[in-house]
């Protein structure tokens, strides 16, 4: 690796990259006019009940969606203010509870979303953390690993097999659902980290880590590894659906809540004068749930405000076929099989 690449290998290293990504952003916005709205559209995202995801949520509920909130904690607050946001351009909102660090709560919230007839036009797979330091799950799994890689994989496959969204089209009367063409999307929420992870062992995939908060940006970055690659293999995979990724960039967010206290006297001040705020990181985001332009397209990449080619790693189909057959054997032997 040449010694000019940018490394994610650190709190303070991400910040400095974060800040100086800030500066040098001079490309114009992302090309999102009024009229690409998602009246009578059906919108999920996860971890909306703060930051990133809860802006997402109201710019959407702004649009026309009826946005459902799918959080851990906080979801009467959130969807009171994505309901007063949507008041402005005939949103609407409610909630679900999902808890991506335990799979059963997956399971239990698709189930609902089959049993009550759910149809997601969008799913934004937002929710992440940066932990202090390496924790075990409820299912015995690094719980970064599980919150930020496999229990989104899980909830995703789960969501395309119990047909609450996908190629197949939605029961109910078409009258009440908008006319014009559009695929159900699935946008994730991923990292530029990911181009400088290290590469994915096999021979430990997803065994219990140790790792302290010196490691854990590295490590995060590693997870965002593993969700590209696992989008990319989906956009093969999966048809009839636009599967799409993006880095909001350096976004003053409380995700790295769980600092040590000895930098927060920098990283947060540092984060809040230099960082963008969330109604601008939220941009692609919200472009990729909701741009008629892309319709028809999938496997975009959106870093910022750019488009950009995937990292090879990420792409290649025989990395992305052996992550999405370990993915599952560690699923199945945790009691959790899927079928579709």
């Amino acid at each position: 690796m040449s010694p000019f690449r940018r490394r994610f290998d650190g709190i303070v290293s991400a910040t400095v990259h974060g800040i100086v990504d800030r500066f040098r952003d001079a490309a114009p916005p992302l090309a999102l006019p009024p009229s690409d709205r998602l009246d009578g559209r059906t919108v999920l995202v996860t971890g909306a009940n703060r930051g990133l995801g809860l802006e997402v949520s109201k710019q959407l509920a702004r649009r026309g969606a009826h946005v459902i909130l799918a959080c851990r904690s906080g979801i009467a607050d959130a969807m009171e203010a994505v309901r007063h946001a949507g008041a402005e351009g005939g949103g609407s909102a409610s909630g679900v509870k999902l808890d991506l660090g335990d799979l059963a709560s997956v399971d239990k919230l698709v189930s609902d979303l089959a049993e009550d007839g759910v149809w997601l036009d969008v799913t934004v797979l937002n929710a992440a953390i940066v932990p202090d330091r390496a924790r075990t799950s409820r299912d015995g799994l690094d719980e970064m690993f599980q919150v930020n890689y496999l229990a989104t994989y899980y909830f995703v496959r789960r969501l395309l097999a119990a047909r609450v969204t996908g190629s197949t089209s939605p029961e109910g009367d078409p009258d009440d659902r908008p006319s014009e063409p559009f695929a159900p999307r699935l946008v994730f929420v991923s990292s530029e980290s990911y181009r400088t992870a290290r590469p994915i062992d096999w021979a430990r995939f997803a065994q219990p880590m140790t790792y302290a908060m010196r490691e854990v940006v590295a490590e995060y970055g590693h997870t965002k590894l593993l969700l590209e690659t696992f989008a990319a293999e989906l956009a093969r995979r999966t048809k009839g659906v636009s599967v799409h990724t993006c880095c909001p960039g350096a976004v003053a967010t409380d995700i790295a809540r769980e600092a040590p206290a000895w930098v927060k006297p920098v990283l947060d001040p540092a984060m809040r004068r230099f960082f963008k705020p969330v109604d601008e990181g939220a941009a692609p985001i919200v472009w990729l749930s909701t741009s008629h332009a892309i319709e028809g397209r999938t496997a975009l990449y959106v870093h910022v405000k750019t488009q950009k080619e995937r990292d090879p790693r990420a792409s290649d189909p025989r990395t992305g076929a052996r992550l999405w057959d370990a993915s599952e054997a560690v699923l199945a032997r945790r009691g959790f099989r899927l079928f579709s």
